[in-house]
This record gives structure tokens, C-alpha cells and sequence, in this order.
């Protein structure tokens, strides 16, 4: 099989940019139900925000600020504050086996796709690779 990740990736990601708020995107992932978001600026992958991130921070939040002030609080933070520092990203000619490696011996869920420009043309996750398995097991 020599497929690449490009064969399985989710082209149509929803992302924000980097003005957003901490509270936008905790919106966007409960609306969506999704784990990783990506922020694009002028066209170009800016990082990805985790969901993890996003859990820590509202921790943090609900035990300085607690709950009634939750709302506010991630109103004032910016989603750059929550970007994954060690992001790292593919390119869709990544081959399969190589993409499943990284997952594997990584603790990402999720692996961007970009292009020579820096643009988001997709990305990968743990959840695309099963989705593979299942279907190569029926």
C-alpha cells in the first residue's frame, strides 16, 4: 500500500485566527465536537490549539476565577496563548506508514497538513487512522 496522508486527511478544517478568543474556540470545539483547531492568519498556519491546552487552562481558570467568572475570563485570552509550542506538521505527501509511526511514538493526536507556502490543507488524526483500520478490515 503506498499511500500517503493525503489519502486520508480532512481537507473541510474548521479554524480561527489569531485574534480569537480563549472563549471562541472553546465554543467552536464543544459546536463541532472536535479536539485540535488549527489557527490560519492571512492564508498561512499560524499552530494548532489542543483540546488538552483548552482543559488546563480552564482548570487553571475555575480555580483562580471559579465558575461564575469562567465566560469572562476566557473572553480575554487570546488563542495564541494556547497554541501547542512543539507542533508539528506534514506535508501531504507524507507517506501513511511514516504518518502512523509519528502517532504511534508520539503523544500528538492530531498531525496538520501544509504546503510549501505554509497554508492548512488538511489535517490528520488518530481518529482518520482508525477509521483506516476499519475499513480495511471489513
Amino acid at each position: 500500500m503506498d499511500k500517503s496522508i493525503n489519502d486520508i486527511m480532512s481537507c473541510n478544517v474548521i479554524s480561527l485566527s489569531s485574534t480569537a478568543s480563549m472563549y471562541e474556540l472553546h465554543k467552536l470545539m464543544k459546536e463541532h465536537n472536535i479536539r485540535h483547531v488549527p489557527i490560519v492568519d492571512d492564508n498561512k498556519f499560524a499552530g494548532v490549539v489542543t483540546q488538552k491546552s483548552v482543559l488546563a487552562k480552564v482548570m487553571y481558570l475555575l480555580d483562580i476565577h471559579g465558575s461564575s467568572h469562567l465566560s469572562q475570563e476566557e473572553k480575554s485570552i487570546n488563542v495564541m496563548s494556547l497554541v501547542d509550542k512543539n507542533v508539528v506538521f506534514a506535508n501531504a505527501s507524507m507517506p501513511l506508514k511514516d504518518a502512523a509511526e509519528f502517532f504511534v511514538t508520539n503523544r500528538h493526536g492530531c498531525l496538520p497538513v501544509v504546503n510549501d507556502e505554509n497554508q492548512l490543507l488538511g489535517i490528520v488524526t488518530s481518529s482518520d487512522f482508525v477509521r483506516l483500520a476499519l475499513k480495511l478490515l471489513q
